[in-house]
């Protein structure tokens, strides 16, 4: 039996069919985990790792997940970006763009602000001991702020991130929404 063949699948095709294109093995594709089917609603990127002989294919996501499953829920990268269509009803603008809108560079994982992010009062920095973690940007100070995402910072890092970069969380590139201040 060949590398690409298994006794439960068969052999594995060239191609499959995707939702805007032939879809290949190793592509960079975006699936979306839809509200309806208990997900978030978010657009993921990840890497196709198997294509299988009833139009499926495995992809292995950017963030460690993996799944597989029809081919025509799959956008290639390279293909035209999802249509309005393709989005739920109600849902904010994905990526930015509100839906139905051209987009000429591929849909990214994003959460539209429409109103600036509120920061709590920002403490001097305090340089964490040698026994405590460390903010992940500067590796210095003590974590004291914390994002809607879970993840800790420290205020100077936190208020430069939302005031005059792109308002990620540095280490998961969640849209900042909401900071809460921590005093452990």
């Amino acid at each position: 039996m060949g590398a690409c063949e298994s006794f439960l699948y068969g052999k594995e095709p060239e191609t499959v069919n995707g939702a805007n294109g032939q879809i290949t093995k190793g592509m960079r594709v975006q699936t979306q985990y839809t509200i309806a089917e208990g997900g978030d609603g978010r657009w993921y990127m990840g890497k196709v790792t198997r294509l299988y002989g009833n139009n499926r294919c495995r992809i292995y996501y950017d963030d460690g997940d993996t799944w597989t499953g029809n081919a025509m829920e799959v956008y290639s990268m390279q293909g035209p970006p999802p249509s309005a269509s393709a989005g739920a009803p109600g849902m904010p603008p994905v990526g930015g763009v509100p839906m139905g809108m051209p987009m000429g560079a591929p849909v990214v994982q994003a959460m539209v602000v429409s109103q600036p992010v509120k920061l709590p009062p920002i403490p001097s920095p305090t340089p964490a001991d040698s026994n405590e973690n460390t903010c992940p940007v500067c590796q210095v100070n003590k974590m004291d702020m914390v994002l809607q995402c879970g993840h800790r910072l420290c205020g100077n890092c936190t208020k430069d991130i939302v005031e005059k970069r792109n308002g990620q969380c540095p280490v998961c590139r969640v849209q900042i929404t909401q900071v809460i201040r921590s005093y452990n």
